[in-house]
């Protein structure tokens, strides 16, 4: 979590053992109405609502797969929901007047803009990620005379560790000779083949089973089906620069901010110390692994972005 994210959820704890102290005194005392505004508002829009805020920001654009739409809200809204409830009981004894409708205002406001946010982060599409930059499939040549001219490159086919083995076989049926050249024998037999094709087996699971190196199995296959365009990197020995989509991290590619943190474990198992030195041993059995993309853990742990790609990038060799 970061740091507002864990405030609202320290506050909303703050606010319910606050609302328990007023209850008692309302049981044991002949109270006004100013303690049991005081109490109620503490529990609906304290304990409740800020619980609601802190574990909504946190939970739903991670299990949506997705950035917060405007992360910049929520230090804002932080602010001025605890500033709109305490003001709220603060001024309630002199009802009605200016003071309290402010704040009962900023109280209505800061319920918008959690509401705007999260609706934003799951019903929008999310915003290109380099909308300035040139696409992926241009690339520049050097003509006879010394110049640089953009050509159009054709996008090279990509084997992804979560593809369907039968639907590797299907599209590139050259693939079979390296399935069976690398423990996969009973692929060599056609019957079995349309059997395999029928069923839901990943790459991934698939090597597990038969204990073979997956990295090794997708760079393979990679070459099988584009040996011009294997992801082996430029000749001058540069790494080379993200063209596949989002969550299809292959060998030889450097990692990119909406790469998801499955596929980087998958393909450069040697940034593991890295996630381990942020995120701890917890990244490792998270479900959120699927789905969350650098950024979005980057933004959740209140990481810098731009140091922990860098040394993404720099545990895998680039």
């Amino acid at each position: 979590m970061d740091r507002y994210t864990k405030g609202f959820v320290v506050a909303s704890l703050l606010y319910f053992f606050s609302a328990a102290l007023l209850g008692i005194w309302m049981g044991s005392a002949d109270t006004g109405g100013w303690v049991r505004f005081a109490h109620v508002h503490f529990n609906l829009l304290g304990f409740m609502a800020m619980m609601i805020y802190g574990v909504g920001y946190f939970i739903l654009p991670r299990f949506n797969g997705r950035t917060l739409r405007w992360p910049s809200w929520v230090p804002v809204h932080f602010f001025i929901a605890n500033i709109g409830l305490i003001g709220m009981v603060a001024t309630y004894p002199e009802r009605p007047s200016t003071g309290f409708v402010l704040f009962a205002a900023l109280s209505v406001i800061s319920a918008g803009m959690f509401a705007g946010n999260l609706g934003a982060t799951m019903l929008l599409e999310p915003k290109p990620a380099n909308a300035d930059e040139e696409p992926s499939s241009t690339t520049a040549a050097v003509t006879e005379d010394g110049t640089e001219e953009k050509v159009q490159a054709q996008a090279a086919p990509r084997i992804d560790p979560d593809m369907r083995v039968g639907e590797i076989l299907s599209r590139w049926p050259q693939t079979v000779e390296v399935f069976v050249g690398n423990g996969f024998s009973s692929l060599g037999n056609p019957e079995h083949r349309e059997q395999v094709k029928r069923i839901p087996v990943t790459l991934r699971m698939a090597c597990q089973r038969h204990n073979v190196d997956l990295e090794s199995m997708v760079s393979k296959l990679s070459a099988a089906i584009a040996p011009s365009s294997a992801p082996t990197g430029s000749a001058e020995g540069k790494p080379t620069p993200r063209k596949s989509a989002k969550g299809k991290l292959t060998r030889g590619e450097t990692i990119g901010a909406d790469d998801i943190l499955g596929a980087i474990l998958a393909v450069y198992p040697e940034t593991e110390k890295v996630f381990r030195k942020y995120y701890g041993d917890g990244c490792f059995s998270c479900p959120g692994q699927a789905t969350e993309s650098v950024k979005q853990s980057a933004l959740m742990h209140n990481v810098d972005e731009k140091r922990l790609l860098a040394e993404l990038n720099r545990a895998a060799g680039f």
